[in-house]
């Protein structure tokens, strides 16, 4: 084999290879978007906790229990 078909055959397998990246990625981003899908409901729940950035802080499990428990 002479050495430009050795090129030749490299630059097929590198755009081979470049093919089954970007189906890769688009495979990934699929599966990435199905795996994070919020019902529609969840997501206007989230906003507005992002929007109020309110949070509580428990110092411990228990006391999150408790407070889980009373309500």
């Amino acid at each position: 084999m002479s050495e430009l078909q050795i090129l030749y055959k490299i630059s097929n397998d590198i755009e081979f290879l470049k093919d089954q990246m970007a189906n890769l990625q688009k495979d990934i981003s699929e599966i990435n978007a199905d795996l994070h899908r919020l019902r529609p409901g969840y997501r206007v729940e989230v906003e507005q906790i992002l929007e109020e950035g309110v949070f509580e802080t428990y110092s411990s499990l228990d006391d999150l229990r408790n407070e889980i428990e009373n309500v």
